[in-house]
């Protein structure tokens, strides 16, 4: 036989342990840049799969010369995006799955490059149509590599290449061969493979469809995915991680499987029609493509409406979870860096959970669901799908909104369950080496405008928190004995030991309620403890659970989560003379209660909202000691409005310049004197921009004139989660902040951020650690407030700019008609009411947290950027240009551009021009128009960037793909108002709130 390559015989045959050694050769050839298939994995091939791995050989010579390895996938578990080492169970094929599966992914082909064109590729590929055939497979997917994309980066754009490819215009070594096997483009993926300098790490993602197995529904999903390749129609990603994106596949498909289930296929088809509608969105949408998506709602049932609200909203809280379990996984992944030569004095207060309203079945539900992503991902992706599916079948059955209006004791009740679930609780309590964390809550302390609390509502708050607490403790000393019980036959167990313990919980029965002298009585119970540790031997005094409870009796002194009263500075006055007022009852209670235990064990202070000067300090000081013969109760101004920020500093030398008030700080408050600077109120009123720069002036004139009497200033932030309300990432919130604010920091964290902040032990743990060393690199370096005269002239401009729209009643009015805003009152969004008595659009009418979420559910955002696009403008050329220098060096600057990025990256103004209906104006909607993009204008000449979250991409990413399944709760909603439909309106409010991540 000749030696020339034509008269070769070759033959396809499956690997054995004998041809390793010449595959890892052919694997050298063909990519001598990349490490060839280790042993390991070639034996793994041949364990999962062993009809699913081909060669050709050399008949005579029985020399490898050609390879194609594969293995069945259920294909709806992965993404086209996703990479060769996702597919493949990184080279090892462990994710073979011949039981669910019906797709052959190809993981490898490969020819001798010296023998090319001899057919041995189409053997190889023959051979794998014949596996799909053998084991009635509906198709072969996989990644061609795009070998010839390195010669074309700087000429085309790799969809580009593709098409071109496709069309026959480019010649592509792999790609070009695998369309002449029958295969079609349907996606392009980058960062398929890496460090491959031919594709640059670039493949197209490929499919054949087995003729006689393809069904025409797989045909015509086929041809839809080869149109929107052409046609350019996929958002392709980049930066988030598919890890994340894995994740919310399997819910999304899990909870699609549930929806075709219960409601059968119709309408699981209609849902699947309305995404992929709106799928389109993601890269270009289009008013009349928006407009045709409601006409097509309207036509749906009542009934079907709001299942559809329904379904995009679980989606959209279920993305969240996903989001919640992957950030845990990571922070387990890869431990924060502790500085741990001083610990943090770190403060959060927990106020109510008004705005996304969620029933607490579905709140219990979704903790569950988190626990079985969590495991899943830390399981390699195995999920326990008949719980999932359980779980998804309860939360479908289920509204996600309330169906009665909450009470002040179902927030405390919402927000207790949260914090004492035994795992977070048992972290809370635990020592930190970084920082010491305190909690608190307004949730039954509130009275600032609230009809509904009163002492007899703060005192139910107390005890409920109260039973969880004993619950906790009795369960620990539980723990302990069981411990003793297994010891007992030692012999070194003390009998007093175990009665002791014995002893304490039976002694905790008599504390289960809180009435007068309750203190006493705790106190009492305390030193019993104390005493029986004192005669315990080691086991017991060094047990985890008993060093749990002596941390527990240090943060929650009176067994109780202690709570922050809060009254206007006007009931305050009333309150000296008035023995009925609400705000007296409460603080006679706290008294009555407190017994030999200090107030403060119970209440941590009294905050006067609408402080306007320095009397109203003093009436709240004068108040709490005439009603509870006390001054432990530190009184907190709270400085929330233009005029009070302001006069802030003025105010408080007015009360300081009174030796007996240095007094009081320095010997009843711990040498310290605590202000609150509140975020919404002055935003509402003022402006985002303006109501920030005021508030930074602030911090430097009170931190100055508290600190010229020897007392430390402390810094309580009423920030909210929406960058309206002062949140937003937390580098960004305390970038311009003065160091003392960071020495003590103090925070609100509000309703829909306690699910978030709270959600699992590691996601609260960084939150506190990026504080405490942000706290610690303060100490070397100074935050100076940048005042130049061409910031404060661009602020001045965007606050004329804000006034003259939210004092302009009639037009205000018009804004917010095109919102929820006319059915607040009756939303079941909290228990406090969302609007002030009266019939007149204003902002003292509206609640800081209603006024947000009307700009949100609208998408319009409006607060954070009316004003920014007209005041950039209306400066000069010198003017801008010293911005932009100053952006690089001022804190306070990059941190307000940032935010405002991201609130204007959120923003969707052709979904809110269709509220407006009858009310549409087109020239107040090119007035809208040209605002914002002018504020777009301003992040990008300041930023000097190209997009809108250049510091965060994944982040971009994540908002565009929400984006779109917000849309459909936007139009539903909008059929809801014309409809007067409360019960979809809060369905699409909840759901519209969970897709934002930001509600009021």
């Amino acid at each position: 036989m000749s030696d020339s390559p034509i008269s070769r015989t070759y033959v396809l045959i499956n690997p054995r342990p004998k041809h390793f050694e010449q595959i890892q050769e052919l694997c050298k050839r063909v990519y001598p840049f990349s490490k060839p298939w280790s042993l390991e994995q070639l034996e793994s091939h041949r364990a999962c799969f062993p009809d699913g791995q081909l060669i050709v050989v050399e008949e005579e010579t029985e020399k490898v010369v050609g390879l194609a390895f594969s293995l069945i996938v259920m294909w709806n578990d992965y993404s086209s995006q996703d990479n060769w080492k996702d597919f493949t169970s990184g080279g090892f094929f462990h994710n073979h799955n011949p039981n669910k599966g019906k797709t052959l992914y190809g993981a490898e082909v490969m020819v001798d490059p010296e023998l090319r064109g001899q057919g041995i590729g189409k053997m190889l590929y023959q051979g794998r149509k014949q596996i799909v055939e053998k084991y009635g497979l509906k198709r072969i997917r996989a990644g061609a590599r795009l070998r010839g994309y390195g010669k074309f980066q700087d000429k085309l754009e790799p969809d580009a290449y593709v098409k071109q490819v496709v069309e026959k215009k480019i010649y592509d070594p792999t790609l070009s061969f695998q369309l002449n096997q029958g295969f079609e483009v349907i996606d392009v993926a980058p960062n398929y493979l890496f460090n491959d300098p031919e594709s640059l790490g670039y493949a197209a993602v490929i499919e054949w469809l087995n003729p006689n197995t393809a069904s025409q529904k797989d045909i015509d999903k086929q041809q839809h995915r080869i149109k929107n390749f052409l046609e350019d129609e996929k958002l392709v990603l980049e930066f988030l991680p598919r890890e994340l994106r894995r994740l919310v596949r399997k819910a999304t498909l899990t909870l699609g499987q549930i929806i075709r289930e219960s409601e059968g296929d119709k309408f699981f088809r209609r849902v699947e029609y309305y995404r992929e509608q709106l799928k389109k969105t993601r890269k270009t949408k289009s008013k009349e493509r928006l407009i045709q998506l409601l006409a097509e709602l309207k036509k749906e049932s009542k009934a079907d409406r709001q299942k559809l609200a329904h379904a995009f909203s679980l989606q959209l809280e279920l993305v969240n979870i996903c989001e919640a379990a992957y950030r845990t996984w990571r922070l387990r992944q890869k431990p924060i860096t502790q500085g741990v030569k001083s610990k943090l004095s770190l403060t959060y207060v927990l106020t109510a959970h008004p705005t996304e309203a969620r029933s607490k079945l579905n709140v219990e539900i979704l903790n569950k669901l988190e626990k079985l992503f969590i495991d899943a991902i830390h399981g390699n992706f195995l999920f326990n799908d008949d719980e999932l599916s359980s779980k998804m079948r309860m939360i479908w059955l289920h509204p996600l909104s309330k169906i009665n209006t909450p009470t002040v004791l179902d927030e405390a009740e919402y927000m207790y369950s949260l914090i004492f679930s035994p795992d977070l609780f048992d972290f809370i309590l635990s020592d930190k080496p970084s920082y010491d964390l305190k909690l608190r809550t307004w949730v039954g302390g509130d009275k600032d405008g609230h009809p509904y609390v009163n002492k007899d509502v703060m005192k139910e708050c107390l005890n409920r928190s109260r039973t969880y607490i004993l619950e906790i403790v009795q369960e620990k000393i539980e723990l302990v004995l069981s411990d003793l019980n297994k010891l007992k036959d030692s012999g070194k167990i003390k009998k007093s030991e175990v009665d002791g313990l014995k002893s304490l919980i039976i002694g905790l029965k008599k504390l289960q309620t809180i009435t007068t002298g309750d203190g006493t009585k705790l106190k009492t119970w305390t030193m019993k403890y104390h005493s029986t540790l004192k005669g315990a031997g080691k086991l017991v005094k060094r047990h985890s659970q008993i060093l749990l409870i002596n941390r527990l009796l240090i943060m929650f002194p009176a067994f109780v989560f202690p709570i922050e009263l809060r009254e206007d500075a006007g009931l305050i006055k009333d309150g000296l003379k008035d023995n009925s007022s609400a705000i007296r009852g409460m603080l006679s209670e706290l008294s009555k209660a407190a017994g030999a235990l200090d107030i403060t064990s119970y209440a941590r202070g009294l905050v006067i909202s609408h402080c306007e000067s320095a009397e109203d300090i003093e009436n709240a000081c004068n108040l709490v000691y005439q009603v509870t013969k006390r001054k432990t109760l530190p009184v907190i101004p709270l400085f929330e409005t233009n005029n009070a920020l302001v006069n802030a500093k003025k105010i408080l030398r007015n009360w300081l310049k009174e030796r007996k008030n240095q007094d009081l700080a320095i010997r009843q408050w711990g040498g310290r004197f605590e202000t609150m600077l509140g975020y919404s109120d002055s935003s509402k009123q003022t402006g985002v921009l303006p109501s920030r720069y005021l508030i930074a002036k602030a911090m430097v004139e009170i931190e100055k004139v508290i600190k010229s009497t020897g007392i430390k200033p402390i810094f309580f932030h009423g920030s909210g989660g929406s960058v309206a309300r002062g949140g937003g990432s937390l580098k960004e919130q305390i970038a311009w902040w003065p160091n003392s604010a960071i020495d003590n920091p103090k925070f609100t964290v509000q309703g829909e951020m306690i699910q978030r902040q709270f959600a699992t032990k590691e996601i609260l743990n960084s939150q506190c650690i990026h504080m405490a060393n942000e706290s610690r690199r303060r100490k070397l370096r100074s935050v100076q407030l940048d005042q130049s005269k061409e910031l404060e002239n661009f602020v001045s401009l965007v606050q004329t700019e804000y006034t003259k729209l939210v004092e302009n009643g009639p037009l205000l009015t018009k804004l917010l008609e095109a919102t929820p805003y006319r059915y607040l009152d009756k939303l079941k969004i909290g228990s406090r009411p969302s609007k002030r008595p009266g019939k007149v659009v204003s902002l003292s009418a509206l609640r800081a947290i209603p006024w947000v979420l009307c700009w949100t559910q609208s998408r319009a955002l409006l607060p954070t950027w009316w004003g920014v696009g007209a005041a950039w403008k209306a400066l000069s050329v010198e003017e801008r240009k010293k911005i932009v220098d100053l952006f690089s060096t001022s804190p306070f600057l990059s941190s307000f551009v940032k935010a405002l990025g991201f609130s204007l990256a959120k923003v969707e103004l052709e979904i809110w021009e269709l509220y407006f209906a009858k009310n549409a104006d087109d020239q107040l909607f090119k007035d809208l128009k040209k605002e914002y993009l002018g504020a777009i204008k301003f992040v990008l000449e300041v930023s000097q960037q190209k997009t809108l979250i250049w510091h965060r991409p994944w982040l971009e990413e994540s908002i565009k793909l929400r984006s779109s399944n917000i849309h459909i709760l936007n139009l539903l909603q909008i059929i809801a108002i014309n409809d007067a439909d409360e019960t979809l309106l809060k369905e699409t409010i909840v759901g519209i709130a969970c897709g934002m991540l930001t509600t009021g």
